[in-house]
């Protein structure tokens, strides 16, 4: 397993179709005519240009313009991309047969970052000079017909602009262009005034001017990076198992024998179904994790990267989206307690981070306010020799050891209690039955006069089992604790011991990231030891679009690549991904949303033929239709490579009971219903406006955790229902004012699966709130596509739809993006719906949705059928004014006593009386209650027959 080997020709032959699938669907930025923007989207800077010229790597923006940036790329997260441009082409390009072309664009462009100042009254932008863009889409239009295979020999190094640079970028432009007049661009970095540039504009023919800009754009899709290393990929002699197998060589199915998961080892506690997880990423070189909505994702791949490395194995963890990723570094980081063992941007350029990550380890600075002693480095130079045999009779000074032998004996303390606990259960079952069956006069002479009184002694005697679950819970706290000291220091450790002996290793992977050129930064990874660098970071998290600027194209440089949200990644992009890993284990959920391709069928079937396969595989290996989670669904070797998350945590009850029925056929455990909680139902009319809701009263004031909303709005022919979105900006001041003044600001997320009621909401929001609001609520706008990944506290979905619109009813019966627009809620939804649902065919999903809401209240058998036992408890539980519902369904479970005082919740195992409930608990199962909050004590009848003061006492102290 993970043994690199020639591919059959047939793989090749797959990446050259993906490949060209990749550049066909390819779209870059939109840089060939700023006018075309926004006028609040884009501005020219004065004075002199200091960032590109590499002066300084940070200037100041006027702060109106600023804060209109920083607004704008809040409601536009997804969709716009900030940009910094320089040496901009400006004005008309004459065309034979065809009107002249309107030209202002940038020569070179750089992706930027927008901060708040110190003093957050300003606004600052960075880039990286080292990862210059050419304007390739406007080139192309520019070049002379004679000189278009000149095009990639563009003079742009990886570098800042200097006279040098800048002067052969000017010659090359006057040779091989339409651009003959580029002296004014060597004025640079001294900028021309915005009335010049204005000048230039109107110009003919085009020139090139001194100019730098910021702006916002349309983000494109495609990367020269991936592309190249497709092509890599390709020619190259080794191709990685899990790639192999991805794309449809035969391969072992068997997997490997020696597993090395260590899950009770985490700092933290993990369901069956996460257990799992774990045990196929060690196993298969190609495993699945199926996630529905709210089931843990992140955080099973975030303990799957740490049961990795704490097995001395390096992760990758990618995605399309920086969100995904994001988020499983923020796990790591805060759930975990594990900042300095992660290796990602953290909302920064990661290349930047890296850097000054080398930075601080070269001189000494191990992170925090950990530096590397003087003895240290000797204990590590000492260590050092004798791992290389020349000193093999002393042995290693580890100090992290003592650290591990206690969380060892904590694990094997805990795995005690775990069956001290399950044989006091299954002795408090015989105890139980054998009181019972005395109570029925059922007991023979030496039962009844010899075993009975000795089980009574017994039962009075035995350690109570809710106090070895405290005892149970503690041992797991502590080792959770123990886990987390153990992984900081032994982190520390090994970084210390790479910086003492292997400092030259750093220094060169520094001179890499810094080199001018591409040609320089490969060769000096190629002198890199891929083992010392996973050392130095073992957790490496980053988007596929980061990947070729960081890391060479070399087969399984790490263990195991973790890929979330992979329903929304496209083949092509992660193929590089794949070959750099021994094995594979991609996430995501086939029932949401795929990537977005433009590329025709026809177009498609084209390309499989040019790559000389059969076009009536198209359906198998579609760029256009599958996913990589499609793909690696097609070609895992067993069954047991695959992992359902089946608890549900995001939602209340009513959120996601919908979804669950119909897409997953009612297999999630919904880990937050209650008894007690509020049904769905529609909005209470407004006093004022007897026709419209109160949407003042729904801000607050309890309001149901699902509502329908009803208006009488139209969509009218521009795609937009103002009756919805004028309701959207009241509901959103109500909430903003209900809340300005309670330091936790709950969320809001308003969704529309059009993209003009989108567009009509951010233009008034962005008119009508401050940028400060819309990041403490972290107001989110978008289309189903924007918040795939997302989750909010409250969300409003306008579905701007009303009974004439049937074209647009049609476009929301779709089962992927349905089923993430309505699952994105945490605590309550809204949804706007002017007209009838009535009037959409019977089996639409909206109708079925909105009829749904009506038939949501769920009958509990709460107080029906109850034993002996369960009447007898309830009534002394009731007389303290607990209010008890028996036979509860909770999360797959049907709980035998449910009980609430106050705020609180307590479920309560019954053991031992004769019936249905009988049985015990599993103890994971009581685990898995405790992580969806809710405390879990088992009673036995025998304890409640002899003991029941006591008995009470104990569940009256936990409610």
């Amino acid at each position: 397993m993970g043994e690199q080997r020639e591919a059959p020709e047939e793989v090749r032959q797959r990446i050259g179709f993906y490949r060209s699938c990749y550049l066909a669907d390819s779209r870059d930025l939109d840089l060939d005519n700023l006018g075309k923007l926004r006028a609040e989207r884009w501005a020219w800077l004065d004075g002199r240009d200091e960032l590109a010229c590499g002066d300084l790597p940070v200037i100041a923006l006027p702060p109106a313009l600023g804060a209109e940036l920083d607004k704008q790329q809040n409601l536009y997260q997804r969709e716009l991309q900030l940009v910094y441009g320089v040496l901009p082409i400006c004005g008309r390009l004459q065309r034979e047969d065809a009107p002249a072309l309107s030209l202002c664009g940038p020569l070179v462009y750089y992706e930027a970052r927008l901060s708040a100042s110190a003093d957050a009254d300003g606004y600052l932008l960075t880039i990286d000079t080292a990862q210059p863009h050419a304007n390739w889409r406007l080139l192309r239009s520019l070049m002379r017909p004679e000189h278009v295979d000149e095009l990639s020999g563009l003079p742009l190094p990886a570098a800042a602009i200097d006279a040098h640079v800048l002067g052969e970028l000017l010659q090359w432009l006057q040779r091989f262009t339409l651009v003959e007049d580029v002296l004014q661009g060597a004025a640079f970095p001294r900028l021309d005034e915005a009335q010049t540039l204005s000048k230039a504009r109107r110009g003919k023919p085009p020139s090139l001017r001194a100019a730098a800009f910021v702006a916002l754009v349309a983000r494109g899709s495609g990367s020269r990076g991936i592309a190249h290393e497709l092509q890599q990929l390709q020619q190259s002699e080794a191709l990685s198992a899990p790639l192999r197998r991805l794309l449809g060589e035969a391969l072992p199915a068997d997997p490997r024998e020696a597993v090395n998961s260590t899950p009770e080892s985490l700092p933290s506690l993990l369901s069956a179904a996460q257990v799992q997880a774990l045990d196929s990423a060690a196993r298969f070189d190609l495993s699945q994790i199926a996630g529905p909505p709210g089931t843990g994702k992140s955080y099973t791949l975030a303990a799957l990267a740490l049961d990795r490395y704490l097995n001395g194995e390096s992760v990758l963890v990618v995605s399309r989206s920086e969100q995904a990723v994001r988020v499983v570094a923020d796990k790591l980081r805060h759930d975990f307690g594990l900042a300095n063992i992660v290796l990602d941007g953290n909302g920064q350029d990661l290349r930047r981070a890296l850097r000054a990550h080398l930075d601080d380890w070269l001189q000494g600075n191990l992170g925090g306010r950990q530096r590397l002693t003087q003895t240290a480095a000797e204990r590590h130079c000492r260590n050092q020799r004798r791992r290389q045999g020349l000193d093999p009779d002393t042995p290693l000074e580890l100090p992290e050891e003592p650290l591990r032998a206690q969380l060892q004996a904590l694990v094997e303390q805990e795995r005690g209690l775990a069956e001290a606990f399950r044989q006091r259960a299954v002795q408090a079952l015989r105890w139980s039955s054998l009181i019972e069956r005395a109570q029925r006069r059922a007991l023979g002479f030496w039962a009844r006069w010899w075993t009975l009184p000795r089980a009574r002694r017994q039962v009075r005697e035995a350690v109570r089992p809710w106090e070895l679950l405290d005892r149970l819970r503690q041992c797991q706290r502590e080792r959770e604790q123990s886990s987390q000291r153990y992984l900081g220091l032994r982190r520390r450790e090994q970084l210390g011991y790479l910086v003492a002996t292997e400092r030259p290793t750093l220094v060169r992977y520094n001179q890499a990231l810094r080199a001018r050129n591409s040609q320089r930064q490969l060769a000096l990874f190629d002198d890199i030891e891929p083992t010392q660098l996973l050392t130095a970071f073992p957790i490496w998290v980053m988007t596929l679009d980061e990947l070729h600027r960081l890391l060479p194209l070399r087969a399984e440089l790490f263990d195991v690549m973790l890929m979330d949200e992979a329903s929304q990644c496209d083949i092509a992009s992660a193929l590089p991904a794949f070959q750099r890993c021994r094995r594979a284990v991609v996430c995501g959920d086939v029932r949401q949303l795929r990537h977005v391709s433009f590329l025709s069928r026809q177009r498609e079937v084209d390309l499989l033929v040019r790559a000389g396969l059969d076009a009536r595989d198209r359906e198998q290996w579609s760029y256009r239709d599958n996913s990589v989670l499609d793909l690696v669904g097609m070609h895992l070797a067993s069954q047991q490579a695959v992992t359902f998350l089946d608890e549900h945590f995001r939602s209340r009850p009513a959120l996601i009971r919908f979804s669950n029925e119909q897409f997953y056929n009612g297999q999630l455990k919904v880990m937050k219903e209650r008894p007690g909680q509020e049904s769905p139902g529609l909005a209470r009319p407004s006093q004022e406006s007897p026709g419209q809701p109160d949407s003042a009263a729904l801000a607050h004031a309890g309001c149901d955790s699902l509502q329908l909303v009803r208006l009488q709005g139209e969509r009218a022919s521009n795609g937009v229902n103002q009756a919805e979105v004028d309701w959207v900006l009241n509901m959103l001041g109500e909430h903003l004012r209900h809340y300005a003044a309670s330091p936790l600001k709950p969320s809001i997320g308003v969704l529309s699966p059009f993209r003009d009621q989108v567009d009509a909401i951010r233009e008034q929001v962005a008119a009508s709130l401050s940028l400060e609001q819309v990041r403490e609520f972290r107001l989110l706008i978008a289309t189903p596509y924007g918040f795939q990944g997302e989750e909010r506290d409250l969300m409003i979905i306008s579905f701007a739809i009303h009974g004439g619109s049937s074209q647009a009813a049609a476009y929301l019966n779709r089962e992927d993006m349905f089923n993430v627009a309505i699952t994105r809620a945490r605590e309550r939804q809204l949804l706007l719906y002017s007209g009838d649902e009535k009037g959409l065919p019977s089996g639409h999903l909206l109708r079925r949705y909105l009829e749904n809401l009506h038939a949501q209240q769920r009958e509990h058998p709460a107080g029906q059928a109850l034993n002996g036992f369960q009447q007898a408890l309830c009534s002394a539980l009731q007389a303290h004014g607990v209010r008890t519902w028996a036979n509860y369904p909770l999360a797959g479970l049907l709980l035998d006593l449910f009980c609430q005082r106050g705020d609180k919740y307590l479920a309560i195992d019954l053991v031992g009386f004769p019936g249905e409930g009988e049985g015990f608990l599993e103890l994971e199962r009581y685990l898995v209650l405790a992580r969806a909050g809710l405390e879990t004590l088992p009673l036995s009848y025998a304890l409640w027959t002899l003991e029941p003061e006591l008995a009470l006492q104990a569940l009256l102290q936990r409610l």
